[in-house]
C-alpha cells in the first residue's frame, strides 16, 4: 500500500507540472498564471519533493540502537565528542577534513543545553560515547546522540535534493528539470541509504551540488559575487571530503566558456581560486596549524584506495557501471545519452554538466578499491543529465505541429519519465526495508544473553552481535582468521562467534581469498558449530572450543 501510494503521488506531481506548463502555451489563462503564480507553483512543488525526501530518509534513521554495526559512526562520533567536551577545536584525525565533524560538535551545543534544563546532564562529560569491542560491534550509551548525528545527514541529504532541483531549473531553464531532477535524488538508492550514516559523505554531495549551483551562476552572469561564492563552496565541498575539490574543473570550465580566449585576463578567476583556498582553511584550519599530521594523514588515506581491503577490491570500473545499473539502468542510459547529445550539439551546458561526473568516474575508476559513498557525488550530476535528456524529449514533443500528436507524445514522455522512477524506488524501499528488518546480529545476542554460561571466555570478529562485556569475557579480534585453531585453544576460549560481513566477504571470491577460505574452513571443520542464525538475511554463526 505504502510503495504504490508513494508511486502515485509522484506519478500525480510529474503529471501536473506537465499539464501546467502544456497548458500555459495554449492559451491567454495558461500564460496568466504562468508569469503570475510560476514562483508559488515552484515553491509548492519543490515542497511536496523536499517532503518526500525527508519522509524516505526519516523512515528507518533509528536502525539498530542502541547497538551500532556501522563500522565507520562510532569512531566520528567519538572524535565530534571529544572534541565538544574537551574545547578543543584540533580533530587530531585528518583521514577526511574538519568541515564534518565542525558541523556536528556545533549541532552539541543545543543538544547537551536542551538535556542539562531537562536534567539529562549536569556537565559535557555526561555525553558517554559509544562502546566498541571491534569494528561493526558496538553499543551506544546514549542513543539520542546518534539520532542527532544521523538527522543532521538526513538534512543535508535532503537539502541536496532542494539544490539539485536549483541546478536543474537554473542550467536549462525548465522546470520540469529541476523536478524530475530533484525527485530523482530523494528517492535515490545511494543518496537516501547514506543520509543516515554519521559519515561525511552526505555533507560533500550537499556541496558538490551547492558549488555547481554556484559555478551556473558563474556561467551565466559572471558577477563577483558568484565568483566568490562559487569559490567559497568549492573550498568547503573540499573540507568535507578530498575527492570532492574536483568540482573546481568545473569552475575554471564555467570561466572559459564565458570569456573564450580573454578568460585567463579576468581577475575573478584568480580570486575565486583563493575562495577556494580560504573556503578550505576556514573548514579545516588544522592543516596548517597541525600540518605535519594532516600531510601524513592524507598521504595514508590516498594510500588506502591503492591498497587491500577484502570484499571491496578489483574490477572497479565493471564494478562501479554493474552498481549505476543495479540502481538506476535507465537513468544510466538517459544520463550517458545526454553526455553524447552534448557533445554532438556543442551544448556548452550539457558538457559543463557533463564534465564533473565524467572526470570523477574516471578519477575513482582508477583506484583498487570501490564502494558505494565514494560514487555517491557523482549520483545527482547523472540524475541532472537524465533529467535534462527527458527535458529534450519533452521539446521536442512540444514541437509537434499536430496537437492531438503533440499531446500523445507529451503524454508518452510523461509515462517513460515514471518509468524511470519504479527502479530507483524500489530498491531504496527494499533496502529500507531491510534495514529496519531485525536480523541475526539482535536474534543471535538475545540466544547468546540467555543460553550461554556467565563468564565464558568469547572471541568475536567484526560485524557480530554485541556480547555484553559485563556477562561475558569477550575479546575482539578484526578477523578470526587471525589466530589458527590450535591458539584459542591455547589461550582457554569458549566460544568463536563469526558474523557474514567479516567471513563471508572472502567466500564472493575464491580466487582472489583461497587462502582466507582455507583459514576459515580449518577453524569452521575443527569447532562444533553450536547454533547459526540467518534471520534478515545476514548469517551469524557460533562454535564451541571445548
Amino acid at each position: 500500500m505504502g510503495r504504490n501510494w508513494r508511486l502515485f503521488s509522484a506519478c500525480l506531481l510529474l503529471h501536473l507540472v506537465l499539464f501546467l506548463e502544456h497548458e500555459s502555451q495554449l492559451n491567454p489563462l495558461g500564460l496568466l498564471i504562468k508569469s503570475v503564480k510560476r514562483f508559488h507553483k515552484e515553491l509548492i512543488i519543490l515542497g511536496i519533493i523536499i517532503l518526500l525526501a525527508l519522509c524516505v530518509r526519516v523512515w528507518g534513521i533509528s536502525y539498530d540502537l542502541p547497538y551500532i554495526y556501522h563500522p565507520d559512526e562510532p569512531d566520528m562520533v567519538r572524535i565530534i565528542q571529544n572534541m565538544f567536551k574537551t574545547g578543543d577545536p584540533n580533530p587530531h584525525f585528518f583521514s577526511y577534513p574538519s568541515l564534518f565533524i565542525y558541523v556536528n560538535a556545533l549541532a552539541y551545543v543545543p543538544y547537551f543545553i536542551f538535556g542539562k534544563i531537562i536534567g539529562i546532564f549536569a556537565t559535557r562529560n555526561d555525553i558517554f560515547a559509544p562502546i566498541t569491542l571491534v569494528m561493526g560491534v558496538t553499543k551506544t550509551q546514549l542513543s539520542s546522540s546518534i539520532l542527532l548525528g544521523r538527522f543532521i545527514s538526513v538534512i543535508l541529504g535532503v537539502g541536496t535534493v532542494g539544490l539539485t532541483f536549483a541546478a536543474g531549473r537554473k542550467l536549462s531553464g525548465k522546470l520540469i528539470v529541476g523536478v524530475l531532477a530533484a525527485l530523482m535524488v530523494a528517492i535515490s538508492p545511494t543518496n537516501v541509504w547514506h543520509s543516515r550514516f554519521i559519515t561525511p559523505d552526505t555533507l560533500v554531495v550537499f556541496f558538490v551540488v551547492a558549488s555547481f549551483v554556484a559555478i551556473v551562476f558563474v556561467y551565466q552572469q559572471g558577477k563577483t559575487k558568484h565568483y566568490i561564492i562559487a569559490g567559497i563552496c568549492i573550498g568547503l565541498t573540499a573540507a568535507s571530503k578530498y575527492n570532492g575539490g574536483l568540482i573546481v574543473l568545473s569552475l575554471l570550465l564555467a570561466h572559459f566558456f564565458r570569456y573564450g580566449r580573454t578568460a585567463l585576463k579576468e581577475r575573478n578567476l584568480y580570486l575565486s581560486l583563493v575562495m577556494c583556498g580560504v573556503g578550505f582553511l576556514v573548514a579545516t584550519p588544522y592543516a596548517l596549524l597541525d600540518y605535519k599530521n594532516f600531510f601524513n594523514a592524507v598521504i595514508s588515506a590516498g594510500s588506502v584506495y591503492s591498497s587491500s581491503h577484502a570484499g571491496m577490491e578489483g574490477n572497479t570500473l565493471q564494478w562501479y557501471i554493474e552498481y549505476l545499473w543495479s540502481t538506476g539502468s535507465i537513468i544510466l542510459i538517459l544520463g550517458v545519452l545526454e553526455i553524447f547529445r552534448g557533445i554532438y550539439t556543442r551544448s556548452k551546458e550539457i558538457i559543463l554538466l557533463s564534465l564533473f561526473p565524467v572526470l570523477y568516474f574516471l578519477f575513482i575508476s582508477s583506484f583498487f578499491i570501490r564502494n558505494d559513498r565514494t560514487i555517491l557525488p557523482l549520483t545527482p550530476f547523472l540524475i541532472l543529465l537524465a533529467a535534462s535528456f527527458l527535458g529534450f524529449l519533452l521539446e521536442k514533443a512540444r514541437e509537434l505541429l499536430s496537437k492531438e500528436w503533440r499531446r500523445v507524445s507529451i503524454a508518452a514522455v510523461a509515462c517513460f519519465s515514471m518509468v524511470t522512477f519504479i527502479q530507483p524506488a524500489s530498491v531504496t524501499i527494499s533496502q529500507t526495508k531491510q534495514l529496519t528488518t531485525v536480523n541475526s546480529r539482535e536474534t543471535a545476542r538475545i540466544w547468546i544473553q540467555n543460553n550461554l554460561p556467565p563468564g565464558s571466555k568469547i572471541a568475536i570478529e567484526a560485524y557480530t552481535p554485541f556480547i555484553d562485556p559485563t556477562r561475558f569475557a569477550v575479546y575482539g579480534f578484526f578477523k578470526m582468521i587471525e589466530h589458527k585453531p590450535e591458539w584459542y585453544i591455547e589461550q582457554g576460549f569458549d566460544y568463536l562467534i563469526f558474523g557474514q560481513n567479516m567471513y563471508g566477504r572472502f567466500y564472493l571470491d575464491p580466487k582472489r581469498y583461497s587462502v582466507e577460505i582455507s583459514q576459515y574452513d580449518d577453524l569452521f571443520e575443527r569447532f562444533q558449530l553450536v547454533k547459526m542464525f540467518t534471520d534478515g538475511g545476514y548469517e551469524v554463526r557460533i562454535y564451541k572450543v571445548k
